[in-house]
């Protein structure tokens, strides 16, 4: 995880002399109460930066004003700038601007006509590059820019000594064995919509999507909904892991993709819960049966990021897995489109084996997979190319492969998940965005010994050095993505 050390802030009205006449001539979109032309250049709006000398820094310039059409009058220019970052030991939190570079081509070496054609200097301008890359060598200056595209190559006076090197422009990004990419609606059209409702996903149909991904987790009667997360809603805890009140005795709701926070009749279902390492407080759904979930209405989970979404507050249900193969077979039936539906089981392990319900003690015992696979056999949606079960746990994945799916009579495609790689993301229980967290659970079972594992990971318990062991002497297993991350590991998975 990285924490900010230090803050500087550059003020919006920072101007630098630029062409006769002002700049922003040609601006008609918004300038946050500011009047255009300005008399004088501005010198916000970076696209780049790269150390310089004495602890400054050089920044560049982007194009000026969004679009060639309005930034003819904005000069391209490298500023050196000097910020005095305000840090827990000091510092004003401001920068002063040194000294600029302004970008040329005097000799004349671009192909094709510039703002500044008929001057001397011929100095480049927003209407000419798009700038968006920097890096400074000893002697020169390279960029690379969006227009062409391009790579530019500048002594350090900023004058261009070679042609504008062109660069190769992909229209198509095709996958890696030539096939048509597949184009997954990620928890649906969840950028326009609250994610995991039927509204996002069949949003989701209709700009494009070949798959929709609904993540799933279980109610307590043992139906699939899908969420994003087992809690329907969060709440604020305090560094003993207790639900943290307002002043008028409301617990402080961190984020909810629910509206069970506002609903009297489920306060009762308020806990605190462990979560593969991680204590939660919230409402969550294996304390919920599928009749109570549909009391509840879908939010917006992450409204400071979309906030657009908050409009449809309230306004959808929480959908079973059943309910969004049926919208898929509805879509096929009255588009002949045939979508397919690439599921995740979130927190497997926790739902099988270490979660528990309200009361603390009564396990939830309930296996997602099996539970995916018979909502697929019963709903008549086994079809190899339209189904793929995707987990970032492993062996709920080898249990899928090995026994649930051929005892069903089924084979699709199965995907394992990575997360972090760089073991950034361990909670204190070992668990986290950077490990598989069965392989965590399983191994610290007193009872898990060497057959079980090789039972439940097969040959992953020789492929991947000290699998499952307690390396560091804290008594919890230390496999991480990090070890999985290999040709070996993915020739075995593959």
């Amino acid at each position: 995880m990285s924490n900010l050390v230090g803050f500087s802030s550059l003020p919006a009205d920072t101007f630098e002399p630029g062409l006769p006449g002002g700049s922003g001539n040609a601006v008609t979109n918004p300038t946050n109460g500011r009047n255009t032309p300005f008399d004088e250049q501005p010198v916000q709006g970076f696209s780049g930066v790269q150390f310089a000398e004495d602890g400054t820094y050089w920044f560049l310039s982007d194009n000026g004003y969004g679009s060639k059409a309005n930034s003819a009058d904005y000069l391209l220019r490298i500023f050196q700038v000097d910020p005095n970052f305000q840090t827990p030991e000091g510092g004003n939190g401001e920068a002063e601007v040194l000294d600029f570079i302004q970008l040329s081509d005097p000799n004349d070496l671009i192909p094709f006509d510039i703002v500044q054609e008929g001057s001397t200097d011929r100095l480049l301008t927003g209407a000419d590059f798009d700038i968006e890359s920097i890096v400074v060598t000893e002697d020169r200056i390279w960029i690379g820019e969006e227009f062409g595209p391009y790579m530019l190559e500048f002594n350090l006076n900023g004058e261009l000594v070679s042609a504008p090197i062109a660069t190769p422009n992909f229209p198509e990004f095709d996958t890696l064995n030539g096939q048509t990419p597949l184009v997954i609606g990620h928890r649906g059209a969840s950028g326009e919509r609250p994610e995991h409702t039927l509204e996002a996903y069949e949003l989701a149909i209709q700009q494009g999507a070949d798959f929709i991904e609904p993540d799933l987790v279980a109610t307590r009667d043992g139906v699939l909904i899908a969420r994003h997360e087992n809690d329907l809603a969060r709440v604020q805890l305090d560094e003993n892991g207790q639900i943290v009140l307002d002043g008028d005795g409301n617990p402080i709701v961190t984020s909810e993709s629910t509206n069970v926070a506002t609903l009297p009749q489920f306060s009762d279902r308020l806990t605190v819960k462990s979560v593969d390492g991680t204590l939660v407080g919230g409402w969550f759904s294996e304390d919920f049966t599928l009749a109570e979930i549909k009391e509840l209405q879908a939010r917006e989970r992450i409204p400071g990021i979309r906030p657009d979404n908050t409009q449809f507050n309230d306004q959808f249900e929480i959908p079973t897995f059943a309910e969004v193969i049926q919208l898929v077979k509805d879509v096929e039936a009255e588009t002949g489109q045939q979508i397919g539906i690439y599921p995740e089981t979130k927190h497997p392990t926790f739902f099988q084996d270490e979660g528990t319900l309200l009361d603390g003690t009564t396990p939830i015992n309930l296996n997602l997979g099996q539970l995916v696979v018979d909502t697929l056999v019963t709903e008549e949606f086994t079809d190899p190319s339209r189904i793929f079960i995707q987990s970032f746990e492993v062996s709920n994945l080898i249990e899928l492969q090995d026994d649930i799916l051929p005892n069903a009579g089924i084979d699709v495609p199965l995907v394992q998940l990575f997360g972090d790689t760089d073991n950034n993301f361990i909670n204190e229980a070992g668990g986290g965005f950077s490990v598989p967290y069965d392989i965590v659970y399983n191994f610290s079972q007193p009872d898990f010994d060497a057959d079980d594992a090789v039972a439940t990971y097969g040959d992953l318990v020789t492929l991947v050095p000290d699998f499952g062991e307690d390396v560091d002497g804290d008594d919890i297993p230390d496999t991480t993505y990090q070890d999985l991350a290999t040709e070996a590991i993915f020739d075995y998975i593959g």
